[in-house]
């Protein structure tokens, strides 16, 4: 099983002025309006993994700056800070980041907290990280081993995953390199190659994935994973068709059912490839309503194992979760507010109504026209 975030506290991040220890559930389905701040909540996960990457400064150049990092630009906030507690808070992690004159950031303070016995310790050890240097050490290999073994493992598999592009030309149709096999990509261009790895060393899961790909499918008879005949460095998605010998590739594929196989994948790979949350904004783009109740399904049982938080604005897909799982996103005098729903309130509403329809009569919060519109 992997390991369980408890809560996280972010400040100073684009519209997330002040989080506090907002503790996460198996599954998280954060919805709001347009601006509301769900995506700047899930990007701050996307930060962490630059961090473990020492990727720092090129993630504040391709954000344009500091200044379109920090809450309403560096004339008002100076720094951001964040902290993560895993597995009951024996694992922690701490950073704060300091603005510089050159529009960058730069860890002015850094730390991680472990438990060796929680029982016969009041408070947990502290492993000062504090390096001075523009990089932050989470990132770096030389680290004490209760230190790599959770944080900078898990740190590194946070990544937002949004498979979008299935456009004709979009890397998801295209060939890929037969050796880009690690992990499976953010936009799933790696996609033939990576179930071409589950083909070879994980048999059951690409069986399972296969049969989910057919309740949502049923045209699909399976995926034909060979390396090109000409060229066997790289490997083009191709399957068959139920009833037929013949082969077809993904441009055969519509947007919907290509966007549910990278789906299926990242669900129901094996779960010690998986990233420990996984990170997913808007996953019900061109499905259709059935498909959305099958990925439900499916985020529900992996979640048993793997964490789950995923942005979205689609009542339909709303409707399959309950209130429990539920993170509701406003945007308030500029900052985003998170607040888990309430389900003694909605108990006498609920037996009327489904989720998706109370959060369209605004009985929920986070509606379009309800949010400020000021702030990063």
């Amino acid at each position: 099983m992997q390991p369980k975030l408890d809560h996280i506290s972010i400040k100073g991040f684009r519209s997330l002025a002040h989080i506090e220890k907002l503790r996460l559930n198996d599954v998280n389905v954060l919805i709001g309006a347009n601006g509301s701040g769900k995506s700047n909540f899930v990007e701050a996960f996307s930060f962490f993994r630059a961090l473990r990457q020492a990727n720092l400064q090129r993630y504040v150049a391709e954000a344009g700056g500091a200044s379109q990092l920090l809450h309403f630009g560096a004339a008002r906030t100076t720094e951001i800070s964040f902290r993560v507690s895993m597995n009951d808070e024996v694992d922690q992690y701490e950073i704060t980041l300091a603005a510089t004159d050159s529009d960058g950031l730069r860890p002015v303070l850094e730390a991680a907290y472990y438990w060796s016995d929680k029982r016969t310790y009041s408070t947990p050890y502290k492993e000062d990280l504090t390096g001075g240097g523009v990089e932050a050490e989470i990132g770096s290999e030389y680290l004490p081993e209760q230190v790599a073994q959770v944080l900078q493992r898990c740190l590194g598999t946070w990544s937002k995953y949004q498979f979008d592009d299935t456009s004709r030309r979009s890397a998801i149709r295209l060939t890929a390199d037969v050796n880009d096999n690690r992990r499976l990509r953010t936009d799933g261009s790696n996609l033939a190659a990576f179930l071409y790895l589950l083909n070879e060393k994980h048999g059951d899961s690409l069986d399972v994935i296969q049969r989910t790909v057919r309740l949502v499918a049923p045209f699909f008879d399976g995926f034909v994973l060979e390396p090109d005949a000409l060229n066997e460095s790289r490997i083009r998605l191709q399957w068959r068709h139920r009833g037929s010998d013949a082969y077809f590739d993904a441009a055969a594929l519509s947007d919907g059912t290509l966007r549910f196989i990278a789906l299926a994948t990242l669900f129901l790979q094996p779960s010690d490839l998986r990233p420990s949350i996984i990170l997913l904004d808007e996953p019900e783009l061109g499905l259709h309503p059935y498909a959305i109740a099958i990925l439900s399904s499916v985020i529900k049982s992996v979640s048993a194992e793997t964490q789950v938080l995923l942005a979205t604005q689609s009542p339909t897909l709303l409707d399959h979760f309950e209130p429990s799982d539920v993170l509701v996103a406003e945007r308030l005098d500029g900052s985003t507010r998170l607040e888990r729903l309430d389900a003694d309130r909605l108990e006498s509403w609920l037996s009327r109504y489904s989720l998706g329809q109370l959060w369209e009569k605004n009985e929920l919060g986070g509606r379009p026209g309800t949010e400020d519109r000021g702030g990063k």
